[in-house]
């Protein structure tokens, strides 16, 4: 058993999650599932149904509405202005920050891995046929032509992250900007146990597709060995954001959570506490 990011051959268990232990490296810090295996790959015959909450009256508008504010949080830190560039986005499951980017930039392109999600986001967005591919990555014919590449939450499901991570930048052009954004795994186990109280993820205290862990300081040392260079790395809030907590707790919000959301929002004590996303941008070291 060996660390999926430095090699090390001496990771420590950390805590026990849906049939599965999450092991943690004494050498980088990166934190990982044991068995090494998510839901990306079996998405065609999972069980779970996650796809069934489009259904849900209100849950697409939600989802647009979340993906259009991280949009404008891509344009801004990326430069400002997406016109003139030419965008992949990896992960682009249900479409809807697909539909934002592909609006806004020059030119766009998107891969998505799971066939079942390619096919919602098929379903949802008609614009998006042809600018969207079923897969995990572009080829060798994409090799060198994006200004940005973009991928929101999906390193945590990316087998290999530091080989996903290097294959993707093949992609950019010189000069060209990698957009990331992953959940802060720093408080994990307080985290857990938050979700577990809240019934979230069946009970279960991690999201059962999720294989790496990221804190802000083993997503660092993801981009060293990728040969990327961190131009701005922060928080953003997931406790500020009522649709997005709407949208996880699965239910209308009650008005101590809707106070304690406004309260997130002002203070941003979510993201002092390592409880949001970690948000990078980062560009080729050298």
């Amino acid at each position: 058993m060996t660390c999926e990011l430095c090699g090390g051959d001496r990771p420590e268990f950390f805590l026990r999650s849906q049939d599965s232990d999450i092991m943690k490296c004494p050498g980088c810090g990166f934190m990982y599932r044991e068995p090494y295996s998510g839901c990306a790959a079996a998405c065609a015959a999972c069980g779970d149904k996650c796809i069934d909450r489009l259904a849900e009256p209100g849950f697409l508008e939600a989802r647009l509405r979340v993906d259009g504010r991280r949009a404008e949080r891509i344009k801004r830190l990326t430069g400002g202005e997406l016109s003139k560039l030419k965008v992949l986005e990896l992960g682009a499951g249900l479409g809807c920050l697909a539909s934002h980017l592909a609006a806004a930039s020059g030119a766009y392109l998107g891969f998505e891995a799971s066939p079942v999600f390619y096919g919602c986001l098929l379903d949802n967005f008609k614009n998006l046929a042809g600018r969207v591919e079923n897969g995990p990555l572009p080829g060798p014919e994409h090799h060198g032509r994006f200004d940005l590449l973009v991928a929101v939450d999906v390193l945590q499901f990316a087998p290999k992250p530091l080989e996903f991570l290097r294959k993707a930048t093949l992609s950019l052009a010189e000069g060209g900007k990698v957009y990331l954004e992953v959940p802060d795994e720093s408080l994990l186990g307080l985290r857990a146990k938050v979700r577990k109280a809240l019934g979230l993820y069946k009970g279960s205290p991690l999201h059962h597709g999720h294989i790496n862990f990221f804190t802000p300081a083993s997503l660092r040392r993801l981009l060293r060995e990728a040969g990327l260079r961190a131009e701005s790395l922060e928080q953003t809030s997931i406790a500020g954001d009522e649709d997005r907590l709407s949208l996880t707790l699965k239910r209308k919000l009650p008005a101590w959570v809707r106070a304690l959301s406004l309260a997130a929002r002002l203070t941003k004590a979510d993201t002092l506490l390592g409880l949001g996303n970690t948000v990078c941008v980062c560009s080729r070291a050298g």
